[in-house]
């Protein structure tokens, strides 16, 4: 654009600079949608404000300037024009000013998920909007603080804000542009709170108003919320439309962070409807967008997901993967929070901003330390010491515990932590105990008790006080541990004092229990990962690795002491037959009952593992010949005499082929001797099966 038309407009400037109004309407108004037109103006501008020490009409322009670098997701230059703009206007009490540069703030601060800090920042920058009497303004930060909470998953809250503007009128002074993001919005909130009609209807004028005004950035975003209601309603090919659409819009104008985003989405459709590798592959794109542009709320939402669907897959390394990659990205955002806070100091809140930080710093370090035992231990009651060390330094907790849900048996076990103490409990049935963990677990919702005494009726039947006396915890919070929708258990801190917790309490302790659940899961995980090393996830026995290392270091004992021992083949006959006939799940029970038969019967002694499919190798240290035959006997036997019934109206019967080999030679190899015992089981296969063959 020819920016010289403006030479006049700019000479206004050196007489007033509340003349910059001119070019901010114009940077308002239709020039905006004009991106290469806005920031060749912008800049023009900003080179005579420099030159001419214009300091605030320069801080109007770095806002234009940060909302375009915020536009083409360069968050990072962003903040810093932003917080120049906000330092100008602070000196100059330029509060109408002050307010613009907040508003940016806010939006970027969303974007890197820093949402508590968002928040603060619009509380504050509302109270200013409202002392000057800048309605537009007001409107704007409620707006956005409503966003805030949609992105964070307050949405009945973020509805809750919605509402509140359109009650007070502050939605009359949202200009056209503004009330597109409203109901982009609104649409967000009701499609997670399952109002479609609602929801379609906010999509419907938002599209066709933002059609008009041509803000391509909004449709990428609109697109991809039609796409998801599309999939809620269940109709896959407009869906599939929609998204492809969003991403299309936002690829032709380089908007990277709002295609991440409609990628995402599309992912979660693609795994709602079964299609998990083209989900994968998106995702993995997002993340590698992600990583190479410093997208950190993205890279957590998409590894998340990715760790999720790899969990699921019984993928252990993938998952572990993707989780370092969370935990790692959101260190990074409680950082910036922690960095933000102590840039936005000054002397009038100095106090307030110091005990901010002193919140966020805290948390970061626990945030961090709990980072750290994920990766470092595997062991869950080592975990729970530790965590509890770390929340003596957040709260008042004169006891602590974590309640560990197994949702296969319905079963929790509390751990508490008492004068430097495990107390582990018994297990209990979460469906017929009445606790507050339980009622945590049942209704995955928190508890706060201000006193045990008079509230504990709203959540159980009885509780006794017997025997506690002094040690009584008067005020609670129980917080469930959760993982998306997943409930893995409880967290509570409890303090012999009343009214010992307020609301920043709560919060904080909110983000550590989310925290402790991904290090619970993870835990847990890792115990799956040594077990599914050692054990075999279906027979529960040694797995080949393991029971060759067992038969290798009785193979050195033997070369060592001249004890021999013995090497048992075990097939099942005719295992195949049962798969073709009913199916690889009922073979899958057939042959966990038929395994629970021969572990039952070999001695406490003796090592058995998963050679193959159908195959199990058992070792029988410090034994002949004779005791082998015996043991692999009465194995065959037994099981040649059971009927296994699978579904109630299924009886399956069946029958082992059995070699045995006693290890007596040095000049044998381990192998050598399962071979030897392997043969002589295909010859009892071979004349007959259902037989014992020794060598």
């Amino acid at each position: 654009m020819d920016c010289k038309q403006y030479e006049n407009q700019l000479l206004k400037l050196l007489e007033e600079e509340a003349e910059i109004s001119f070019f901010c309407d114009l940077l308002d108004g239709l020039l905006w949608n004009d991106y290469k037109a806005r920031k060749e103006l912008i800049d023009y501008v900003i080179e005579f404000c420099e030159k001419n020490a214009l300091d605030e009409a320069l801080a109007w322009m770095y806002c234009y300037l940060g909302w375009h670098s915020y536009e083409f997701s360069d968050y990072k230059k962003s903040i810093e024009l932003h917080k120049i703009s906000k330092d100008i206007f602070m000196n100059n009490d330029n509060k109408k000013g002050l307010v613009y540069a907040y508003n940016g703030l806010i939006a970027v601060y969303c974007q890197n998920g820093q949402y508590e800090l968002a928040n603060e920042l619009g509380i504050s920058s509302i109270a200013i909007a409202r002392e000057i009497g800048d309605k537009e303004s007001v409107a704007k930060l409620l707006l956005n603080t409503s966003i805030t909470n949609i992105l964070a998953g307050s949405y009945q809250y973020a509805k809750q804000i919605l509402e509140y503007i359109i009650t007070a009128h502050d939605y009359d002074n949202l200009s056209d542009l503004y009330k597109v993001v409203y109901n982009k919005a609104l649409a967000e909130v009701e499609i997670n709170l399952e109002n479609f009609d609602s929801a379609y209807k906010a999509l419907e004028y938002a599209i066709k108003n933002n059609n008009k005004i041509g803000v391509n950035l909004f449709s990428s975003e609109l697109y991809k919320l039609l796409g998801r209601y599309y999939g809620k309603m269940k109709d896959i090919d407009k869906a599939e439309t929609e998204f492809n659409r969003s991403c299309e819009i936002a690829s032709e104008n380089n908007y990277l962070f709002e295609k991440c985003e409609a990628m995402i989405e599309w992912a979660k459709f693609k795994f709602d409807y079964g299609d998990n590798d083209t989900a994968v592959d998106l995702l993995e794109t997002v993340v590698k967008i992600s990583d190479k542009n410093k997208f950190d709320r993205i890279i957590k939402d998409s590894s998340i997901l990715l760790y999720d669907y790899y969990n699921k897959i019984k993928d252990y390394k993938g998952a572990l993967f993707y989780l370092e990659l969370y935990l790692n990205a959101d260190k990074r955002i409680q950082n910036y929070n922690r960095i933000s806070y102590i840039g936005n100091s000054n002397s009038d809140n100095l106090s307030k901003e110091i005990k901010l930080y002193r919140i966020f710093h805290d948390k970061t370090e626990i945030l961090s330390s709990i980072g750290q035992k994920i990766i470092s231990t595997l062991d869950v009651k080592k975990m729970i010491t530790e965590v509890s060390n770390e929340i003596q330094k957040l709260v008042s907790a004169d006891f602590f515990a974590i309640t560990v849900y197994d949702s296969d048996t319905d079963e929790m076990v509390i751990t508490i932590m008492e004068d430097g103490m495990l107390n582990v409990k018994s297990p209990m049935k979460v469906e017929t105990s009445s606790t507050f963990s339980s009622y945590c677990i049942k209704n995955k919702k928190p508890i706060v008790i201000n006193d045990i005494r008079t509230e504990y009726k709203k959540y159980v039947n009885k509780i006794s006080f017997e025997g506690r006396g002094v040690n009584t915890p008067i005020s609670n919070i129980y917080l469930p541990l959760m993982i998306q929708d997943e409930i893995l258990g409880v967290m509570s801190v409890q303090s012999l004092k009343e009214k010992a917790y307020d609301t920043d309490d709560v919060n904080r302790l909110k983000v550590i229990a989310n925290y402790i659940a991904i290090a619970l899961k993870n835990a847990i995980q890792y115990q799956k990962i040594e077990q599914a090393a050692v054990y075999d996830s279906l027979t529960g026995f040694l797995t080949k690795r393991e029971i060759l290392k067992e038969g290798n270091s009785q193979r050195a004992r033997f070369e060592n002491l001249l004890k021999s021992f013995c090497i048992l083949m075990i097939d099942i006959d005719d295992f195949k037959g049962i798969n073709d006939t009913y199916g690889h799940i009922v073979g899958d029970q057939a042959l966990k009952m038929i395994t629970q038969t021969i572990g039952r019967l070999i001695r406490v002694t003796d090592f058995i593992g998963r050679y193959g499919g159908d195959e199990f190798l058992l070792i029988c240290p410090d034994t002949t010949m004779k005791t082998a035959y015996k043991i692999a006997q009465r194995i065959r036997r037994t099981v040649e005499s059971a009927k296994y019934i699978i579904n109630d109206d299924i009886s399956i019967k069946t029958t082992l082929s059995i070699g045995v080999y006693e290890f007596n030679d040095k000049n044998l190899s381990l192998s050598d001797g399962i071979n030897i015992a392997d043969t002589c089981m295909y010859n009892a296969k071979n004349n007959n099966k259902n037989k014992v063959v020794a060598y």
